[in-house]
């Protein structure tokens, strides 16, 4: 299939070999590649039986049949694993040009299997794909590893992702950074990294990337370029990064505040993307390949206990260091950011597993003996950050907290459990479903535990449309009925664009007409906008069925009740979703049995009929 290289590249670190295995065309054509093609490979490859910390858990990195060439956001890559924090099913990508380059190097994707005995990094330039000893970066933060495995290897057009200090001591939050900045967080990938010692891929390609009709493609390209240049989001996203939702969240009532419980903070005046573009945002050059919307932002601070250059603090940053913990210092919040990066830990799982950790101070249940003597208030900036060296160090409390909220709650018990907020062992993102109910159903039933991208809902809750599934007008965000629709219908349409792999923030401009018709110009096949939303519920569907298999069921579909509780003040007080109907609603639409698997009429009408005798027997 044009538009896919068609090659697999399998390492196995416990022995160092090497293998280049062909992908059958059919897992190309029926799951495009990302998460989709990691699906295929990891229902088959990982066994149910076992701990995720086992050789046989996989790491896959893979890429999609828009990577490789000029496409709009195609610099990404995808992760799969079974996720050391929740046990279940874990995707993520990240941005930058690592999947340009593995693209260009002629791999779709890059199984990792097996544990090193000893650090070791993977080293691809093309054809040459080497196991070397890492043992010169091992215990350094992210940005000496970068820097030290660019000069050992040379060549700056390369990309690379690497893990950090936590990473490397196996904390459950931590994540895999590419290019010292743009992170494949969520779900503790850099743990199972680490666990295989290995610290980095390094990446370079020189090949070129076939289309069908270069003409066409071009054409295409410009076209869809253009409409994301034109929607107003993009520009709001270009001239103030995500930040820019902090700005709104007074009148949305998004943004969480004090551990999920106020309405109303005064601090969202001085923590927003646009105060950021008044104090300490700085120019700079787009880091995403072929990207036009460019919402990075880069940022420098030169005086006082917060110096620090470098990649800025993102929306889920500044709400999860900031309005969560109290915290109104925007100089700190990068730094809490930046210091997350050079551990490489997830900034959601890390500053939750702080407001937890807060609440818990307040309500007695943690004391100054149990914090080292740090005082866990509201609002203490040192604290914060002490707990944040703390995570990635895996020292004291620290040790924890980086197991995530969930594992927390269970060891601290004395009623923690009510406001450890995580759905499936993941902590919730910085959206709230008392404000848009479509993340409700979103949540509850995301393969990787709560996850705003596994149904990219503010796209649409309250604003947009999606003709090609029915949705021919928005919808109300708390509308009672209807949510259980939006949910499937955008996790479909995200699934199918973590798969291609573009960027969300596409989602405003790129219809399913849109991408189906790219797809077509990259691969010759002939897509339309249903055949889109097919392979994105076949993909749903078979990540739904890995979590099956590892005894997740309906049961597990739930929210945290502060979440179908009332905010305390706020443009949103005594308004609760109603999730029992949202949920009906939805596994109607699902075809889900009561007990959460896909029903065998659904799993054969999108060709998953290999998973039937998992399910039934």
């Amino acid at each position: 299939m044009k538009g896919c290289t068609g090659r697999l590249l399998r390492v196995n670190l416990s022995s160092g070999a090497i293998t280049k295995e062909k992908i059958p065309d059919e897992y190309l054509r029926e799951y495009l590649g990302g998460t989709g093609l990691a699906a295929r490979y990891l229902y088959d490859e990982i066994p149910v039986n076992g701990d995720v910390f086992d050789e046989n858990n996989k790491l896959f990195f893979s890429v999609g049949p828009l990577n490789g060439k000029q496409f709009p956001t195609s610099g990404r890559c995808n992760l799969s694993c079974r996720s050391p924090l929740t046990g279940i099913w874990l995707d993520s990508s990240w941005s930058g040009k690592f999947g340009y380059n593995l693209k260009r190097a002629g791999y779709d994707a890059i199984i990792i299997e097996g544990k090193s005995p000893k650090p070791v990094y993977l080293y691809i330039n093309d054809e040459q794909v080497e196991l070397r000893d890492a043992s010169f970066i091992w215990g350094k933060m992210v940005s000496e590893s970068v820097r030290d495995l660019y000069e050992q290897c040379g060549d700056k057009k390369a990309s690379c992702c690497t893990i950090g200090p936590a990473g490397e001591k196996m904390v459950k939050t931590g994540c895999i950074i590419g290019d010292t900045t743009k992170a494949a967080g969520r779900g503790g990938s850099g743990a199972l990294m680490g666990s295989k010692k290995l610290k980095a891929i390094y990446v370079y390609g020189s090949q070129s990337v076939d289309v069908p009709d270069e003409g066409v493609w071009k054409k295409t390209v410009k076209e869809i370029t253009a409409k994301i240049n034109e929607n107003q989001t993009s520009q709001a996203l270009k001239a103030y990064g995500t930040g820019v939702a902090m700005a709104t969240a007074p009148q949305t009532g998004d943004a969480p505040i004090k551990n999920w419980t106020l309405g109303k903070w005064d601090g969202f005046e001085k923590v927003n993307g646009i105060a950021m573009a008044k104090t300490i945002l700085k120019k700079h050059s787009p880091q995403c390949h072929a990207c036009p919307i460019h919402c990075a932002r880069y940022v420098e601070i030169d005086e006082g206990d917060y110096q620090m250059k470098g990649e800025g603090p993102e929306y889920e940053a500044m709400g999860v260091f900031g309005s969560m913990c109290l915290n109104d210092n925007l100089e700190s919040i990068a730094y809490a950011n930046f210091l997350c990066n050079e551990y490489g830990m997830d900034v959601i799982s890390t500053g939750s597993s702080i407001s937890f950790a807060m609440e818990a101070f307040e309500k007695g249940i943690l004391t100054l003996q149990d914090t080292d003597g740090i005082e866990l208030a509201w609002g203490n900036v040192e604290a914060i950050l002490a707990m944040i060296r703390k995570i990635g160090d895996r020292v004291g409390i620290g040790e924890l907290l980086g197991q995530g909220v969930r594992k927390a709650a269970d060891v601290l018990g004395k009623g923690s459990e009510e406001f450890a907020m995580h759905v499936k062992g993941l902590e919730i993102p910085m959206h709230d479903p008392r404000a848009f109910f479509g993340f409700g159903p979103t949540y509850a039933t995301s393969p990787r535990g709560a996850c705003h991208l596994h149904g990219y809902i503010g796209g649409f809750d309250g604003a947009g449309v999606m003709p090609e599934a029915g949705l021919n007008e928005p919808q109300e965000p708390h509308a009672l009925k209807g949510k259980g629709f939006l949910a499937k219908i955008v996790q479909d349409y995200c699934s199918v664009m973590q798969s291609s792999i573009i960027c969300f923030f596409t989602l405003y401009s790129v219809t399913p007409t849109d991408l189906a018709k790219a797809l077509t110009a990259a691969t010759g096949v002939s897509y339309d906008a249903q055949e889109i939303f097919k392979i994105g519920e076949r993909v749903f569907n078979l990540q739904r069925a890995f979590n099956n298999r590892f005894g997740l069921t309906s049961a597990d579909d739930v929210l945290p009740g502060r979440i179908l509780t009332s905010t305390i003040g706020g443009p949103n007080e005594g308004i609760v979703p109603n999730f029992e109907e949202q949920m009906k609603e939805y596994y109607e639409l699902r075809k889900w049995e009561d007990n959460g698997n896909p029903s065998k009429e659904k799993l054969h009408e999108l060709g998953l009929d290999f998973v039937i005798s998992d399910l039934y027997g």
